[in-house]
């Protein structure tokens, strides 16, 4: 699978788990988008690169799961850990979120985010 493609298909994912501590919907919901700078597109790529991981980590725990209950506690540590993600890179879960709703309707904004995600994923580290 092409890298563009890979991360694509993964950043689809990813738009859709839902977060623990998700707040209730809002006015700020239905306000109009706003404009995301070249900073905050690499923050959000460094977050969603970090909440891959995380779900590759977490994926198998949680089929690997006995019972709802350790999977539900398991559910609860990922997203924590995801967040704490999130934060570590300079974004707050909304902006985060905000982020990734403008990105869904503005495949402008996903290029750009798929570039950043395929500069940053070949350089050596």
């Amino acid at each position: 699978m092409k890298p563009f493609a890979k991360f694509l298909t993964l950043f689809t994912l990813l738009l859709t788990i839902p977060f623990a501590t998700a707040q209730p919907t809002s006015p700020q919901s239905n306000a109009p988008k706003t404009s995301v700078s070249e900073p905050q597109l690499k923050q959000f790529a460094d977050a969603y690169r970090a909440i891959v991981m995380l779900s590759r980590e977490y994926a198998p725990k949680l089929k690997a799961a006995a019972d709802i209950k350790e999977a539900e506690a398991l559910n609860k540590e990922a997203q924590g850990k995801m967040i704490a993600a999130i934060e570590k890179t300079g974004l707050s879960k909304s902006k985060y979120q905000e982020i990734a709703n403008n990105i869904k309707s503005n495949p402008a904004l996903l290029e750009k985010v798929n570039k950043i995600l395929q500069q940053t994923h070949t350089k050596p580290q």
